[in-house]
């Protein structure tokens, strides 16, 4: 008995496959004839997919035929079995296929638009038969149908003598759902670029925001110079220096950057000081220094209550930097680590530059003599290792104290 006649019984059910009427294997044939007995069952009952047995040929153009398509898939289209594999291949407009990241098991998801299809299909093809089963959904345009999505779950043999590969999936109809993502995905999008728009626009507040508080600041250092018989270059002087030393102790630039201008505010409560006590050319008495501490006091006050980042920065700059590493400093008496790193800082760069600059009371000091006298007061007075990160950069201290006009600092982007 010949192949043929052992699946004559399959003819009379419009059969318009090629593995039963062409010369492949027993075992093929068999094997599709028991899949379409079987998917025919399937046909009947009150399942909702729509059952399908697929074929390709390898090593020639592997275009797909159908061995077996359920009347709901026939129906759908509007087409006869011979007709399905290039009415379904034509209406894809959008194909989505899902794995699983390598070693993860977090699911990527790639989507190939219609015009990308075409030239993917054979390596996909490749990957359904090496992974046995795929699994994938697909939105076609139908006449009179509008767009419909199908998800799509087969797997896949593969009969080597016969150079064949036999699909067995079903199709479902995920419309519904489908139509409900793509519609979260338009507000998601839609909500991205409304929180882009307004992290632009707070981002843009922000610079403002950030130059008012600067032009506060820096207006209220000046006033602050002026009283003090300081030069505003004092106070750049020393925002330099502790921009160089911060960069030096690995501070973020972020920091460096709000230290860099809070360090402006760091004498801005001598404001309270009696100007016969800040303009008094000699030495201060002990009771007029006991009032001369009190500015730090009043500075950390004229601060606080904002939660700006750059005026918290600034009050703890004027409450801090004449704190000593000995705890024998003011207003707390505080030591060591307790000293917030920015007030260490300050402290070194506030010595430095009131040493190397002319004061009524006395000539400014070289650059040798000044960082001998830091180095001496290391572990006393100062951090020790913020004394020989400050000596190391001698070079660069160097030149902001001998440039004039001073360049600007780091800006924050």
């Amino acid at each position: 008995m010949s192949n043929m006649h052992d699946f004559d019984w399959l003819f009379d059910r419009d059969y318009c496959g090629r593995i039963l009427q062409n010369d492949y294997s027993h075992e093929l044939k068999q094997r599709v004839a028991e899949s379409i007995l079987l998917f025919r069952n399937f046909n009947v009952s009150a399942n909702p997919s729509m059952p399908y047995i697929s074929a390709w040929q390898e090593g020639s153009d592997h275009s797909i035929w159908y061995e077996f398509a359920g009347n709901r898939l026939l129906d759908l289209l509007g087409c006869r079995s011979c007709e399905v594999a290039e009415i379904f291949r034509d209406s894809i407009i959008k194909q989505c296929t899902f794995h699983y990241q390598t070693g993860s098991e977090k699911i990527s998801r790639k989507i190939l638009q219609q015009q990308d299809l075409a030239s993917h299909r054979y390596r996909l093809r490749q990957d359904v038969k090496n992974n046995g089963c795929t699994e994938a959904i697909y939105k076609v345009s139908l006449p009179d149908k509008g767009s419909i999505w199908l998800k799509d779950v087969a797997t896949v043999e593969s009969f080597p003598a016969d150079n064949v590969c036999l699909s067995f999936g079903a199709l479902i109809d995920v419309t519904k759902e489908m139509v409900l993502e793509e519609q979260r995905q338009i507000e998601e999008e839609s909500l991205r670029l409304q929180h882009q728009e307004l992290e632009k626009k707070l981002e843009e507040q922000n610079k403002e925001l950030w130059k008012v508080q600067l032009d506060m600041i820096y207006r209220l250092a000046q006033a602050t110079s002026i009283r003090d018989n300081h030069t505003g270059l004092h106070i750049t002087k020393m925002s330099h220096y502790c921009d160089i030393l911060s960069q030096a102790a690995g501070l973020a630039d972020e920091t460096r950057e709000l230290l860099f201008h809070a360090t402006a505010m760091h004498d801005v409560g001598k404001i309270g000081i009696s100007e016969t006590i800040l303009q008094k050319p000699g030495k201060l008495s002990d009771q007029e220094f006991e009032i001369m501490k009190t500015h730090s006091i009043i500075g950390a006050k004229l601060l606080s209550g904002n939660d700006s980042p750059l005026l918290k920065m600034a009050k703890s700059v004027a409450l801090n930097h004449h704190e000593r590493w000995d705890g024998t400093g003011y207003p707390n008496g505080i030591s060591h680590e307790e000293i917030p790193l920015t007030g260490r800082i300050a402290a070194i760069c506030d010595v430095f530059d009131a040493l190397t600059s002319d004061r009524p009371y006395k000539k400014a000091w070289d650059i040798d003599k000044a960082l001998s006298q830091i180095t001496r007061e290391k572990g006393t007075k100062f951090d020790p290792k913020l004394v020989d990160l400050f000596v190391d950069q001698r070079e660069s201290i160097e030149e902001i104290r001998n440039q004039t006009p001073l360049p600007a600092g780091i800006q924050i982007s």
